[in-house]
């Protein structure tokens, strides 16, 4: 349904896209985007050449071989339909899409023009010049524009991007960049450090939420109860991370000392055990102040009405202010989803594992094709997270 009313109309992005008058909006905020992401290749560099891993890498031509040729047609073609694809309110999807496949075919044209400079089988690595970095990123901040004119959240064609990019690296053709190369060589490290940052976050999700939902509960009528609890979640989130670590070390480890037997089942100074508790307080914050809004969005006199019925507190919570809250109760659960996953990266300052421990490997050997080998699963994790608790959302508490 429209949110416009006859009355004080509350319009969303997607109405307005579909203004007539507002046609040329999505054109007029795109075209920026696609100049620069056509403009930096060519300033800054499509690749870039070292003679090994330990080398600074230079600036190598990008060649003209027939498939490298079509490659950066797509990509400038893509790039021309950009903008255009926008002009349409009714379908600004498309502009999204279009910017997915120009994503894409520039990862082709620097796969393509890698492959080409760089002889198979020798210590020579490529990777993307800073102008195909550029680009790419102009890009990411034009499919997230267009999602955001529309009133759509941008990670589903992000993770578009992604997904296209692993099918790319499955076929080969982007073999030749040093990212893949780290990739295929530390393929079980990758993965088990994967499967502990999934575990951690989830984990320290779990425990923040068994702590907010009871407390957020018995807050709703209980305001001291309440500043005390938002109090400690606000100070907790003024603690720097390595901080926060740190200062868990030491009380943990005396834990494990004194009780052998949580020690054996892994709480200890270092470790997962840390991790989880401090990513779980930083996580307090948004979701305490997510419940509690989203429980008092059913309005007092319904609440009253409920509890003249009969209705105890703890079926007004469930019946009443839960549906009710629901958009705003995921609001919170996807914020702090997200975050949780962010943090998981600093548990290997504690020995916790996780992809986090990738990053500073290559941080230690100034390796930036290792940080990223690091960073984009956890990009691709952030975006999987939000798109799904985003769906779930629609599906709750679809929008009026």
């Amino acid at each position: 349904m429209s949110r416009a009313s006859i009355c004080g109309a509350s319009v969303s992005p997607a109405d307005r896209m579909r203004d007539p008058r507002n046609a040329a909006t999505g054109l007029l905020v795109l075209l920026p985007f696609a100049l620069g992401a056509a403009l930096a290749p060519w300033l800054l560099g499509w690749i870039a050449v070292a003679p090994n891993r330990l080398l600074s890498a230079r600036i190598a031509p990008l060649g003209a071989t027939g498939p490298v040729a079509i490659a950066w047609t797509a990509y400038h073609a893509a790039l021309i339909a950009l903008p255009l694809a926008a002009w349409r309110p009714a379908r600004a999807w498309m502009a999204e899409a279009v910017g997915v496949l120009a994503a894409l075919a520039l990862l082709a044209v620097v796969g393509l023009g890698a492959s080409a400079a760089v002889p198979p089988g020798g210590l020579a690595r490529a990777a993307p010049a800073a102008g195909a970095w550029v680009a790419l990123l102009l890009l990411f901040l034009a499919i997230s524009t267009g999602a955001a004119l529309r009133g759509a959240t941008p990670a589903l064609p992000l993770l578009a991007v992604l997904g296209g990019a692993v099918l790319l690296g499955v076929s080969g053709l982007l073999d030749p960049l040093s990212i893949m190369r780290e990739a295929l060589g530390r393929g079980e490290e990758l993965r088990q450090a994967l499967a502990e940052h999934v575990i951690l976050s989830f984990s320290a999700l779990l425990l923040a939420l068994a702590l907010s939902i009871p407390l957020s509960a018995l807050s709703i009528s209980r305001h001291g109860l309440e500043a005390g609890f938002l109090s400690v979640a606000s100070g907790l989130q003024v603690i720097p991370a390595i901080a926060l670590f740190g200062l868990l070390i030491v009380p943990l480890a005396a834990l494990g000392a004194a009780f052998p037997a949580l020690r054996e089942m892994g709480l200890g100074g270092v470790g997962p055990a840390p991790a989880v508790i401090g990513i779980t307080a930083y996580l307090l914050l948004p979701l305490a102040r997510g419940l509690l809004a989203g429980f008092r969005v059913a309005p007092p006199a319904l609440v009253e009405a409920a509890l003249g019925q009969g209705l105890s507190p703890r079926q007004i919570l469930w019946q009443l202010r839960v549906p009710l809250g629901a958009g705003v109760v995921l609001g919170a659960l996807r914020l702090a989803a997200v975050q949780a996953v962010g943090l998981a990266t600093l548990a290997a300052l504690v020995g916790g594992g996780g992809l986090g421990a990738i990053v500073l490997q290559g941080v230690g050997q100034l390796a930036a094709d290792l940080i990223l080998l690091g960073v984009l699963p956890v990009l691709a994790l952030s975006l999987a997270v939000d798109a799904g608790i985003a769906l779930l959302s629609r599906r709750l508490a679809p929008e009026e």
